[in-house]
């Protein structure tokens, strides 16, 4: 289903026009209407036409300035009316590669034929731009995913450190605004949270491989200079004092 505009001054040739379109069966489906190009302008911002056909003389604004207009709102085809003695105006704004054209009065069949062969065009060019997209979306995805795994990396062999967001983004050259993003969209935790994980499980370990190692070495060992933010963080995470957790599973091997 593709959106076309049609944009002429006489609402006669305006309303033949849409009739024409919509016996020819085409694929532009859903058809806006405008008198003028200041009009048409206004409806673009609710309505994207995938092609305009627009006369060149109208009032208030002609055909080539409002295509200049439309072009900026991101409207890339356009097919022109106009009368035998403006062929030449018109050719020429073709060999510009700005539109197609049509010549007054319009012939129905020739009509039908440019907005199949112009549909057709529309449609390959999306098909270009989905698997363009979902090129890219491989693309960043892989970036991504080895981005992540060097910043995890990164956390895995620094965690005893006082490290922050900043550091990891400074080790691999990135904004600290686009590691904290990351780290969001691959783990669903911000950066503070995934540290504190691997910290409390490194944690876990040494409480249970070194019996033998106070609290306090233990908080260090796992980024903690403080023992009591460690004691807190701790429970927070599991329920438990490291403390408790050690006797719980006093009789593991």
């Amino acid at each position: 289903m593709l959106n076309l505009m049609i944009v002429d001054d006489e609402p006669i040739i305006l309303a033949g026009i849409r009739n024409m379109v919509e016996q020819e069966n085409t694929p532009f489906t859903r058809i806006s209407v405008a008198l003028d190009g200041i009009e048409a302008l206004e409806q673009m911002a609710y309505f994207h036409p995938d092609l305009v056909i627009t006369d060149i003389h109208m009032p208030e604004m002609d055909g080539l300035a409002f295509i200049r207009e439309a072009q900026r709102r991101n409207v890339r085809r356009f097919i022109i009316l106009t009368g035998h003695e403006k062929f030449e105006y018109a050719r020429e704004a073709v060999r510009l590669q700005v539109v197609e054209y049509l010549l007054k009065p319009i012939n129905q069949s020739e009509l039908g034929a440019l907005l199949r062969k112009m549909a057709n065009d529309i449609s390959a060019d999306k098909r270009m731009e989905r698997a363009n997209e979902a090129e890219r979306g491989s693309l960043e995805d892989r970036y991504s995913n080895e981005k992540m795994r060097m910043l995890a990396d990164y956390v895995h062999a620094n965690y005893s450190k006082d490290i922050s967001v900043a550091d990891a983004a400074s080790w691999l050259d990135l904004h600290p605004a686009y590691v904290g993003q990351l780290f969001k969209k691959e783990t669903g935790q911000t950066f503070i949270s995934y540290l504190r994980g691997v910290r409390m499980e490194k944690a876990k370990e040494l409480l249970l491989d070194m019996r033998e190692m106070s609290m306090e070495h233990i908080a260090r060992c796992v980024g903690y200079e403080n023992s009591r933010t460690f004691y807190k963080v701790f429970r927070e995470q599991f329920g438990l004092t490291p403390g408790e957790y050690r006797e719980t599973h006093a009789s593991a091997p």
